[in-house]
């Protein structure tokens, strides 16, 4: 089997899952009073601070959610509503990730005024963000790195520019796809609020957590107990949290090895196809190295998946919350046109791949192709 759908989800990594089933045997609530009770907020604490520690950023800073999703929608909602009376434009871009994407279409029907940058190939426009900031530019929401076409976006370029019209201008990044792939430092890049999630970085699902920069205040979207400090009340997924801990210091840990060990098979692919006349890539100016889209003409991109998946081969027409929505806005955003869409499949790789997996995969394209 060859798995190259890690941008959907990252299979589970043996420390993990250690983890995971230490902690199922602690079942005390980490909000009760008793012993069991405190050491269940022992381990929670320590969870917190190993998160933190991957962002260099405050235990107090972290906020855990039930995954990228919920860190969006809290960061986003959160921050915009809290901000409505100093202004009302937010600036995003056209490519973001759904989970992203609808909450901008709900900050528009409760009256803001969305400003979606272009991504065209792979990047931001800095001229453009020039141009749609002012004073009255009270949030920016961009992702990090693009979920189908690997595209790393200039965050810190784009903070400078946004807190230069307006010093109280939020900014908040969708980082579920650059975590664990990129160094990440919210307070070196401008950030202020920033989602990751753990069953990309081979973590269980359900989890995920939101950076909230010390002294920024939201309103919360869940109400009940008050836990996570009143922004996420809900007993908390202890053992989802202390195996996410765990894939957050192995990440960062083996963060420049997996770099190295994802580039090599994605460049192991680009000079298997070079040459392949109807194999074409989208190449951004600043590629993750997780990330590699590409279209096969003469193929659908459901008809490729499932003679791929035939052969025991894993990838994506594109992003997992999206494939049943139709033609992708983000390939349309970065310049393929309605045919290449029909045509393009996503990989995703992790530091689980191989080159000899990128060599086979060639070969069995190549296969299909004849």
């Amino acid at each position: 089997m060859i798995y190259f759908d890690n941008s959907a989800s990252t299979p589970l990594i043996h420390a993990v899952k250690e983890a995971f089933w230490e902690e199922m045997e602690h079942f005390a609530n980490p909000s009760s009073l008793h012993r069991l009770g405190f050491e269940a907020e022992q381990r929670m604490k320590r969870a917190r601070s190993a998160v933190a520690a991957t962002l260099m950023a405050r235990e107090d800073e972290i906020v855990f959610t039930a995954g990228g999703t919920e860190a969006d929608n809290l960061g986003i909602l959160g921050a915009a509503r809290k901000m409505r009376r100093r202004g009302n434009r937010v600036l995003s871009t056209d490519s973001e990730h759904p989970a992203v994407e609808e909450c901008l279409k709900l900050l528009e029907a409760e009256g803001f005024e969305v400003i979606r940058l272009s991504t065209k190939g792979g990047a931001l426009d800095l001229d453009e963000i020039k141009e749609a900031a002012n004073d009255k530019t009270v949030l920016a929401a961009v992702m990090h790195t693009n979920n189908e076409t690997g595209a790393i976006y200039d965050i810190p370029a784009l903070s400078r520019i946004v807190k230069g019209k307006n010093r109280e201008c939020l900014v908040f990044c969708d980082a579920v796809q650059g975590y664990g792939k990129s160094l990440l430092i919210p307070q070196r890049m401008g950030i202020d609020l920033m989602a990751i999630s753990s069953h990309k970085i081979h973590g269980p699902k359900g989890v995920g957590a939101l950076y909230v920069k010390k002294g920024i205040t939201l309103p919360p979207l869940l109400l009940g107990g008050g836990q996570e400090r009143g922004l996420r009340s809900g007993t908390e997924n202890l053992p989802g949290i202390v195996a996410f801990a765990k894939a957050c210091e192995l990440a960062r840990r083996d963060l420049s090895a997996n770099r190295e060990r994802m580039e090599k098979v994605r460049r192991v692919i680009l000079s298997g196809l070079d040459g392949e006349e109807r194999v074409k890539f989208h190449l951004p100016a600043n590629p993750s190295p997780h990330v590699l889209s590409m279209e096969v003409a003469g193929f659908r991109s459901e008809v490729l998946l499932h003679a791929l998946s035939e052969r025991e081969v894993f990838v994506s027409s594109g992003s997992a919350c999206s494939s049943h929505k139709g033609k992708s806005a983000v390939l349309k955003n970065f310049g393929v046109d309605e045919k290449g869409q029909d045509s393009t499949i996503r990989l995703s790789f992790s530091s689980l791949n191989t080159p000899e997996e990128g060599e086979a995969f060639v070969s069995i394209l190549k296969d299909l192709l004849r």
